[in-house]
């Protein structure tokens, strides 16, 4: 586990190393349910942190999923702070400098739930009768078009100097609605657990151990930044579908159906960019509510502030409040130094004047939760 080998520095440490390198690289360098579905109870949410073996590494690994919690696991307690998020300054001089500091270097965090998780709770399974008796809004979605229940998984994807806690908002909210999510952490990843493996492995693998291990049998996948890059090239199929956030690999052809979601604001992946990268024909609208889940594909382009007053979310907007807590509780002492040595900060410096992660979540999590649950009620 990465809280076993946690060694503490103080924030001066940090400011020496940003301090030394000049003007170099950046610190952080991509018509469906009506609102009638929604009257359904969300399933317990479960949670697990694993290690996914990948050749002869391991990956560590966040699962959330539906779980069975009733009299008979009355003894199980949901945990208020359950994410121990790792943030390597290792890695970040790595990344910064070259320079060889070891990984373990780095501060923790306990990351707040954005609802009651119970760790190490049984999973709830679909064909079971505990799952026919409280129903998950996805089976009863697969129910009410004549299907038969069916596990499905989706894979969130981080993106550069990330965490698989980005985008914990969504992860829990998936598993509430009836999906097993799982959340790896990439080579690129702020924790500085995972050592030179492509992230197209890593994704071949976590399919194979969620089809072995979770009985999944339909998949869908999410990344923000380079990880919506990862969610738009890695191989599928995706039937559940692909959602790229704040970042989009041109050239997607792929049948899977795929949702993108950009901003104005964002100063790391332009909008232009991805207005260049949209498959030709593609749909448009700026307001999420106004998107028409009957299409197979679209986009949200969003051009207004989500917050009274502000401008349009910046690229890290679109990961939980609770994450880029940290982020800000790390990083804002060194903000002034990257100012004076024009270091970019991936729109950190941004969000500290926005801090919009609840506003952008509350207008652009129900959508992606409906374009998955559309999808995996459609087979």
């Amino acid at each position: 586990m990465v809280a076993s080998y946690v060694r503490v520095v103080p924030r001066s440490f940090l400011r020496r190393a940003l301090l030394s390198l000049g003007t170099s690289v950046a610190l952080f360098s991509v018509q469906g349910p009506s609102s009638a579905d929604r009257a359904y109870t969300p399933a317990p949410v479960g949670y697990r942190s694993i290690q996914l073996r990948v050749g002869q590494k391991q990956v560590p690994t966040s699962v959330w999923y539906p779980a069975q919690v009733g009299k008979a696991t009355a003894n199980i307690a949901a945990e208020k702070k359950p994410y121990q998020h790792f943030i390597s300054v290792g890695k970040i001089v790595e990344v910064l400098q070259g320079a060889l500091l070891p990984r373990s270097v780095g501060w923790e965090f306990d990351l707040q739930a954005g609802m009651p998780i119970f760790a190490d709770a049984s999973p709830l399974v679909p064909e079971t009768s505990a799952a026919s008796e409280t129903p998950t809004r996805l089976q009863q979605l697969r129910s009410s078009a004549g299907l038969l229940p069916k596990n499905c998984a989706v894979i969130f994807a981080h993106g550069y100097l990330g965490s698989r806690f980005d985008m914990l908002h969504l992860c829990e909210r998936l598993a509430s609605q009836g999906f097993v999510v799982a959340a790896p952490d990439f080579s690129e990843g702020l924790s500085g657990a995972v050592s030179e493996l492509p992230r197209r492995d890593i994704v071949a693998e976590l399919l194979a151990k969620l089809r072995r291990a979770w009985g999944a049998q339909q998949f869908g996948i999410v990344g923000h930044s380079a990880g919506g890059g990862t969610a738009t090239v890695s191989p599928g199929p995706f039937a559940c579908g692909r959602v790229a956030v704040a970042g989009l690999a041109p050239g997607y052809d792929d049948p899977d159906p795929l949702l993108v979601l950009a901003s104005e604001g964002d100063g790391v992946v332009r909008l232009e960019r991805v207005l260049q990268a949209i498959p030709s024909g593609t749909p448009c609208v700026e307001d999420p509510g106004n998107y028409d889940l009957s299409k197979k594909s679209g986009a949200v382009l969003l051009r207004r502030g989500l917050k009274d007053g502000h401008q349009a979310p910046c690229h890290i907007s679109f990961l939980s409040a609770e994450t880029n807590k940290a982020m800000i509780s790390l990083l804002s002492p060194l903000l002034p130094v990257a100012r004076v040595l024009e270091v970019p900060v991936l729109d950190f410096d941004t969000y500290l004047e926005l801090q919009d992660s609840e506003e952008v979540a509350a207008a652009t999590l129900p959508l992606i939760e409906d374009f998955f649950c559309t999808n995996a009620a459609k087979q």
